[in-house]
C-alpha cells in the first residue's frame, strides 16, 4: 500500500474544502447499512454481507477524507488515508487485502465464503471505535 501522498500525486485523490454535509450523509449510509445488515443471514448471504460490510468501512474511509478536505477517486486512497489517522501498518494492510478479496468477487466472479465474511465482521468489530473516534463530532 502506498503512502497518501502518492495518492495525491497521481491525482487519485485530492484537496477539497472540508464538507460536512456529505461526511453526514456517508454516515446515515452507515447506519442504514448496518440495520440491513443485522436482518441478514451470514451463512447463507456471505458474498452480500462480505460487500455490505466493506462498502461500510470504505463509507468512514471516505467521511474522514470529507471532514479532513480530501476526496478520493480509488479505494486505495482511501484506505491508504487511514495510515494519517493513526491506523497501524498491519489495519490498513488488512483492510487492503478485503478490498482486493471484494474486487476480485465482484468483478471476476470469484467466491466470498462464510470465513471471508466472518474476518471481515471480526476486523471491522476490532476497527470500529477507532473509526467512529475519526469522526466525532457530526453524529
Amino acid at each position: 500500500m502506498e503512502p497518501f501522498e502518492y495518492y495525491l500525486k497521481a491525482k487519485l485523490a485530492r484537496k477539497v474544502s472540508p464538507n460536512q454535509w456529505r461526511a453526514k450523509s456517508l454516515i446515515n449510509d452507515i447506519v442504514l447499512r448496518e440495520k440491513f445488515l443485522k436482518q441478514i443471514k451470514i451463512k447463507e448471504f456471505s458474498k452480500i454481507f462480505f460487500e455490505q460490510l466493506y462498502d461500510i468501512i470504505r463509507d468512514f474511509c471516505d467521511a474522514i477524507l470529507f471532514i479532513d478536505g480530501y476526496k478520493s477517486y480509488s479505494h486505495e486512497a482511501s484506505i491508504s488515508y487511514l495510515s494519517k489517522k493513526g491506523f497501524d501498518f498491519i489495519s490498513v494492510n488488512k483492510l487492503d487485502f478485503f478490498r482486493y478479496k471484494r474486487n476480485r468477487s465482484k468483478y471476476y466472479g470469484e467466491p466470498i465464503t462464510e470465513s471471508d465474511a466472518q474476518d471481515l465482521n471480526e476486523f471491522y468489530l476490532n476497527i470500529k471505535i477507532r473509526l467512529n473516534n475519526a469522526i466525532k463530532g457530526l453524529k
